[in-house]
């Protein structure tokens, strides 16, 4: 269920989801455009198909889940940004909720579909690569031109595969950005490379202070995680040496 806060007139839209995924990275980087544009939020997305649960504010008041949808009118088109806090619960919500999602955006001359996300590699990085998928070669050409790669080969889960699939189907581009990142932390220097991309692409610069933070905070977390993982494998090869040495006797 939509509830809307206005109904307003929007042009030319671009919707951006950046929900929670691999590194939190398609999120990192909607909330931080969210916040650096002041976007105005105009509806929001109630679900059976979310988790049957509410958050609990620091004030002690609980909020229901749902998907929050803000949006900014440029000169010649509208950015919507959808954002929050959880993804469908089960494989048939997720084309639920992202057949309402496109179909409801369509009301609002959607034109293009950008979705944000992680490309989990297992391995750290300082400067993540970012990968791309579109719903037309055209696209393709036209984003490589920005830096993205595209290979073949893999999949994309859950509502950053699923809103371009519907798009598709219905004949409105869209596009898939992801930034390279270790998969098990959550990566601010992974979510500024896609930003760094996606404000090229739609030419909406965006001040990457606040972000560039939250990205050195990220990478004092990937060094430590380097220096437990380097103590722990000279651990292990010391006490493979010393295991070594320990004469054996066959009897």
């Amino acid at each position: 269920m939509f509830r809307f806060m206005e109904k307003p007139e929007l042009y030319n839209t671009i919707l951006i989801e950046g929900l929670p995924g691999i590194g939190l990275v398609g999120k990192l980087a909607a909330e931080h455009m969210l916040d650096e544009l002041h976007a105005t939020k105009f509806a929001e997305l109630y679900s059976p198909n979310l988790p049957p649960q509410v958050s609990i504010k620091e004030n002690g008041v609980i909020e229901p889940v749902k998907m929050d949808f803000y949006y900014y009118k440029r000169k010649d088109d509208t950015l919507v940004i959808l954002v929050g806090d959880f993804q469908g619960i089960t494989p048939e919500s997720q084309y639920q909720i992202s057949e309402k999602i496109i179909n409801t955006m369509e009301r609002f001359d959607l034109k293009r579909v950008y979705t944000l996300g992680g490309l989990g590699t297992g391995s750290l990085t300082k400067t993540p690569k970012v990968y791309g998928a579109a719903t037309h070669p055209r696209l393709v050409k036209e984003l490589k031109k920005y830096g993205v790669i595209f290979k073949g080969g893999g999949a994309i889960f859950g509502a950053s595969g699923l809103l371009l699939a519907i798009s598709q189907l219905k004949g409105i581009e869209g596009v898939c950005l992801m930034g390279e990142t270790h998969g098990q932390i959550i990566d601010a220097r992974s979510a500024e490379a896609v930003l760094q991309v996606l404000t090229k692409i739609i030419n909406q610069p965006l001040d990457m202070t606040k972000l560039e933070e939250k990205a050195k905070e990220t990478e004092a977390q990937m060094a430590k995680i380097s220096k437990m993982i380097a103590a722990y494998e000279a651990t292990q090869k010391q006490q493979a040496e010393m295991v070594k040495d320990i004469p054996t006797y066959i009897r």
